[in-house]
């Protein structure tokens, strides 16, 4: 592809929290390289709120296969209106082949994406898909598909990946916390202790609750919980543990109201999840515990984040459950995270 113009993009998003954080600095390139075009997102609903505000999205089209879009009728209305929009291109960073088939329903003309999941022959652009090795990180992923596609010559722009909050959504924020007896001159501890991929993800939550009472000593602070509700019991079970009294928010906040109560922490600390790829992206300081994945491939980016891993032989597995004895979260001790926490802070400080 020999340096395309474009005046309108549909880009089919990722379909989760963390992977979507990983593509923002794709987005970036894609505006940076087409500043005068309509880039419209095509996502689905949980993830779609990531979007808002960024300057390298102009609109989104929300895609709802459990309501709106569901089934064969649900489907075809997405597609007739993708139709009527008349896009010139469409770049797909979500991998599966309903995307592609989305895409070439739609009758747009350019369709670039990875040759993957048996899709090639509905791509007009199919991109064969880097060795690991290639692109290291997941962010990379995303760009190697532009730079393969010939839609940019630069891999090195925007290293990290920065969120926007806007004020409102601060205040709303700061308002929340006050209206439950938080805020002011005490530091905001933030707990993540769900990871929705598996169990294999999660830290333990014993050690949660220990060292969360140890921050609250250590930094005369107040401690968040945060994850969706599903993950409430868990929240629940880490509050059951601590000497204090933390504030419960799993199953509370939309995806805006989560960024914006992750933006008031002095630090995070999280499993590998999409919540810790959020708060990397907002700056803050962020402490992340690593088992059965690899960070060198979906660590957190950001100038103040720091992964806690115990390396051992069957690491990484990248399994939902561990089939043995956990051995790779059960050896990450409450020390360990607890020094980690205190030494982003005071790099902050």
């Amino acid at each position: 592809m020999n340096k395309p113009e474009f005046r309108k993009i549909m880009v089919r998003s990722t379909n989760w929290i963390g992977d979507g954080v990983m593509s923002l600095r794709a987005l970036e390139a894609l505006r940076a390289r087409f500043p005068s075009s309509e880039i419209v997102l095509v996502s689905k609903p949980w993830v779609s709120e990531l979007y808002d505000h960024l300057p390298s999205v102009d609109r989104l089209i929300i895609y709802n296969p459990e309501k709106a879009h569901r089934g064969p009728l649900g489907f075809w209305k997405l597609v007739q209106k993708l139709r009527a929009e008349g896009f010139d291109a469409a770049i797909l960073l979500q991998n599966a082949f309903h995307a592609a088939w989305m895409a070439w329903c739609a009758r747009i003309p350019v369709r670039i994406g990875y040759a993957r999941d048996g899709r090639s022959s509905l791509l007009t652009d199919a991109v064969v898909p880097p060795h690991p090795a290639v692109y290291g990180h997941q962010s990379n992923y995303y760009l190697q598909l532009l730079f393969r596609a010939g839609l940019i010559e630069d891999l090195e722009r925007g290293r990290e990946h920065r969120l926007v909050v806007q004020d409102a959504e601060m205040e709303w924020a700061r308002r929340h916390l006050a209206r439950n007896g938080l805020g002011g001159p005490r530091v905001l501890v933030g707990i993540n202790p769900g990871a929705f991929f598996g169990p294999a993800k999660r830290w333990l939550s014993a050690r949660y609750a220990q060292v969360a009472d140890r921050l609250i000593g250590a930094l005369h602070a107040d401690v968040l919980i945060f994850g969706s509700s599903a993950e409430r019991p868990l929240a629940e079970e880490i509050a059951r543990g601590m000497k204090h009294t933390p504030l419960i928010l799993a199953g509370d906040t939309s995806l805006r109201q989560l960024i914006a109560l992750l933006a008031q922490c002095r630090v995070v600390i999280t499993n590998d999840s999409g919540p810790m790829h959020l708060a990397a992206a907002l700056g803050l300081p962020v402490v992340a515990v690593f088992g059965s994945t690899d960070e060198r491939a979906t660590g957190p980016i950001g100038p103040m984040a720091k992964v806690v891993k115990r390396h051992v032989v069957c690491s990484p597995c990248g399994l939902r459950e561990c089939p043995i004895d956990f051995r790779c979260m059960t050896s990450v001790t409450v020390d360990d995270v607890y020094v980690a926490a205190l030494g982003v802070v005071k790099d902050v400080a």
